[in-house]
């Protein structure tokens, strides 16, 4: 299990807590923008009002596993990918 500090003040957990917010204020303006929309008589607005919010529980929740995901494992499964795709197959994506 990964010490406490090298879990939330990672370079890579630091990115991820930046994108978070970053990703979390642009929804919060787009749903306050939508519900000022709606507010002022456009009916579609008030499917984007409630749609932003979810968003950010979605951001959220992949954040949440992303920052608690093992290291190994991650490894592992990657490692995984690379050896299952023929090498004549992988060349082809580049």
């Amino acid at each position: 299990m990964l010490a406490v500090g090298q879990r939330w003040f990672s370079l890579r957990a630091l990115l991820m807590h930046l994108g978070l917010l970053v990703f979390a204020a642009g929804c919060a303006a787009a749903t306050w923008w939508q519900a000022s929309r709606a507010l002022g008589g456009n009916g579609l607005s008030w499917f984007y009002t409630f749609e932003w919010p979810i968003f950010i529980g979605i951001a959220v929740a992949a954040w949440w596993h992303l920052i608690h995901e093992d290291p190994a494992a991650r490894a592992a499964r990657l490692q995984q990918r690379i050896e299952e795709v023929d090498p004549v197959e992988r060349q082809a994506e580049w």
